[in-house]
Parts: C-alpha cells; structure tokens; sequence
C-alpha cells in the first residue's frame, strides 16, 4: 500500500481549516492541524510531516517568525495560505524560505495542484508507481507500460502522470486545466486523453485504463 503524505495545517480558523482538512482527506492526504504556532512547532519537532501549510496570522506568533523556527529545525516545504495580498507580505515570505504563497480565498483544488508539484520538486517523499504493468519514472520523466517507456509528449506526461498520482478516485477536468498550464484550450484535452489511451493501447469505447466521468473528468484505474 502507497504510504500516505503527511500534511501539518498550522490555522486558527476553525471553518477555513475544516474545509481544507476535509477535501485533502477526501484526496488521500493524511492531515493533523494546530491552532498555534507552539502547538505546529511541538508536532514538527515529534513526528514527520511531508509538507506544511502554514496561516501567518496566528494568536501566538507572527507567522514569520514561525518560518524562521520552522527553517532552522527542518527542511520541510512551506506552502503560505494568507489573506495578506500585498507584494511586500508576498516577497517577505520568499525571502524567508517559503516555497509557495496563496492568497485567501482560493480554490482547494488549486492548492492540491501547487501541493503535488512542490512535493515532486523537492523531492521529500519517494513517489513510487508500479502497478497494473504502469510505472512512472520522475526523473527522467518517463512513464512505462510493461517495463517500456511510452513515446508521450509533454503534456501527455504531465496528464498520465498526475492520472496515475491520483488513481482510482475522479481527477475533474478543471484541476487538470489548472495542472497544465500550456493547455491551448479546454476542448484540447479531449484529444489528449485520446492519444493517450491509444498510447496505452486502450479501446476508445471500452478502456481499461482511463475510464471518462461524463461531465465531472476523468478516472485512472490501476
């Protein structure tokens, strides 16, 4: 069984901390949360986190400070999730070490997206996919089918590839949009997931690898 990543919310609102444990949970993350810098402190300093979302706003201690502690004990990545939207806050936080900066609201969709690719660019936990004749090798960013790589293009990758992150369970077209930035337009993906499932030799009507949720995305059966 894949070994879950572990994610520290450090965020005293109870209601914006509730919706972002719930869908995390809801996408396989493993989620603790605490409500106070010592208290995130005491939990890093315990066990193994893989990523860390951290509110600069919190009762105890400016969240700057916080990523100053947090930089001289650990090297886990930071993801920012702030109300503050000025440039200053902004490049103060990346001066600081952090690896990412989300300006509140935003979508829990997009925060799974810039959560996968800081994971896999920092490397903190070994992302291992062998299953059903699939694996994915990261870094040469190849993904092979029976132990041969498949001929994909670039963007065929990064959409097999993040299929495969999130098997089994329905990856809606939106996230996708946002994962592929060179996406030419949404009615292009279609004829991505087409060359692909040809590229896996899967029948267009009856696939045994990517199964299409009319109207929701897209689901990856391994």
């Amino acid at each position: 069984m894949q070994k879950k990543i572990k994610v520290l919310l450090i965020e005293d609102d109870y209601d914006a901390a509730g919706q972002v444990a719930q869908y995390l949970e809801n996408v396989g993350f493993e989620l603790d949360i605490s409500e106070t810098a010592v208290d995130g402190l005491l939990k890093l300093s315990a066990q193994h986190y893989d990523i860390l979302l951290l509110d600069l706003s919190l009762p105890d201690f400016n969240g700057f400070e916080v990523i100053k502690q947090i930089n001289n004990q650990s090297i886990i990545p930071i993801v920012v999730l702030s109300a503050h939207a000025n440039l200053e806050a902004k490049v103060q936080a990346f001066r600081f070490g952090v690896d990412d900066y989300l300006c509140k609201p935003f979508m829990l969709e997009e925060l799974e997206v810039r959560m996968w690719a800081i994971l896999k660019r920092c490397s903190t936990i070994k992302l291992e996919f062998k299953k059903n004749n699939l694996a994915i090798d990261y870094n040469n960013q190849t993904i092979l089918l029976n132990q041969k790589p498949l001929s994909l293009t670039a963007i065929e990758y990064k959409i097999l590839s993040f299929l495969i992150e999130n098997k089994n369970r329905v990856v809606y077209r939106n996230v996708l949009a946002i994962h592929l930035s060179s996406l030419s337009s949404p009615q292009s993906l279609n004829y991505h997931i087409q060359n692909i499932r040809k590229k896996l030799g899967d029948d267009q009507k009856k696939p045994r690898y990517i199964m299409t949720e009319y109207g929701t995305g897209y689901r990856l059966v391994l």
